[in-house]
C-alpha cells in the first residue's frame, strides 16, 4: 500500500509530484495534461459496457515515454489519500477495466490516445458506486539513461507530474445512500473562526453533498446562514467540510447543519455552539 501526502484537491483534478534525483548535469521538466476533466462516469446495468478515450497532450519540447496503469483509491477526512493495488478495495472496478497502450512514446508537444473499456460483470447483485484511477505517468529519460558524472558529485533533479483520471461505474439501482456526520470541531487562527464537519459515506453509492449551517442565537434569531462547499465522496470514505464563522458574533448558538447532495437525499444535524 502506498500513501502520499494529504491533498485531496476538487474531484474532478488529481496531481501527484514527485521529485527525484540522478547523476547528471541539467534540470529536466516533463509536462502533461488531459483533454478534458479529470473524471468519466458511467451509469451501467449488470453486464453493460463503456467505450472511451482519453487525449494526452505533451507540453514539453522533448519526446517522453509514458506508462499507463490503474490504481486504486480511498480518500478520508483526515487528509490520507490512499493509492493501492488495483482490484483491492471492495468497490473497485479497476477488474473491468481495459486499455491500451500501457506503455508508448509521446512525441515533442505531441498527443496520445488512450482506448478504454469498461465492461461491468453480469452480476445482478451489483448495485452503486464503483471506481478507480487511471493514471498516466511519465519516464523521463534521465530514469531510463542517468547522465555520468562530473568530478564528484553531479545532481539532476527531474519533475514529474503523474495524471489520474477518475473511472466511475454506476452501476444497476442507485444503491443506498447513507450519510454519517462522523465529528466536528471549532478552530480559531487569528482572526479567522471555523466549524470544522468530517461526513463519512457509509452507503453503497457516491455522494457529492454541499453543505451549509444556519445559525440560532438564545432566542432563536436567526444570525445567519453559512455556506459551505461541495465534495465528492465516496462509499467508505469521507470528507472534511469547513464553514467559514467569523463574521458571526461570539456567544451561544444552536447550529442546524445540512448536507444536500443535490437529489432527494438531503441529510442533516443539529450542534450547540459555543463561539468565543
Amino acid at each position: 500500500m502506498r500513501k502520499y501526502p494529504a491533498a485531496l484537491a476538487k474531484s474532478i483534478l488529481m496531481l501527484f509530484l514527485a521529485g527525484f534525483c540522478f547523476l547528471g548535469s541539467a534540470f529536466a521538466e516533463v509536462t502533461l495534461n488531459v483533454d478534458g476533466t479529470m473524471t468519466r462516469s458511467f451509469t451501467l446495468d449488470p453486464g453493460g459496457n463503456a467505450k472511451g478515450e482519453l487525449v494526452v497532450q505533451n507540453q514539453g519540447d522533448e519526446e517522453t515515454e509514458v506508462k499507463v496503469y490503474l490504481q486504486d483509491y480511498l480518500h478520508y477526512a483526515d487528509g490520507r489519500n490512499l493509492f493501492q493495488k488495483p482490484g483491492t478495495v471492495v468497490r473497485s472496478n479497476a477488474p473491468w477495466i481495459t486499455f491500451t497502450p500501457n506503455q508508448t512514446v509521446i512525441s515533442a508537444k505531441g498527443s496520445l490516445t488512450i482506448n478504454y473499456t469498461l465492461s461491468v460483470p453480469s452480476d445482478p447483485k451489483l448495485k452503486g458506486t464503483y471506481w478507480s484511477l487511471l493514471v498516466i505517468e511519465p519516464v523521463p529519460k534521465s530514469m531510463l539513461t542517468p547522465g555520468k558524472p562530473q568530478n564528484d558529485i553531479d545532481i539532476q533533479v527531474v519533475t514529474v507530474v503523474r495524471l489520474a483520471v477518475q473511472m466511475i461505474a454506476n452501476v444497476g439501482g442507485k444503491g443506498e445512500p447513507k450519510l454519517r456526520f462522523q465529528s466536528r470541531s471549532l478552530s480559531r487562527d487569528k482572526n479567522i473562526r471555523t466549524l470544522n464537519l468530517d461526513l463519512e459515506n457509509t452507503g453503497e453509492r457516491m455522494l457529492t453533498p454541499h453543505v451549509w449551517t444556519e445559525l440560532f442565537n438564545g432566542k432563536g434569531k436567526s444570525a445567519g446562514k453559512i455556506d459551505g462547499s461541495r465534495h465528492r465522496i465516496y462509499p467508505g470514505c469521507s470528507a472534511r467540510f469547513v464553514l467559514d464563522l467569523s463574521k458571526i458574533p461570539p456567544g451561544g448558538y444552536k447550529a442546524v447543519v445540512i448536507a444536500d447532495n443535490g437529489d432527494d437525499n438531503v441529510f442533516g444535524a443539529n450542534y450547540t455552539l459555543d463561539l468565543k
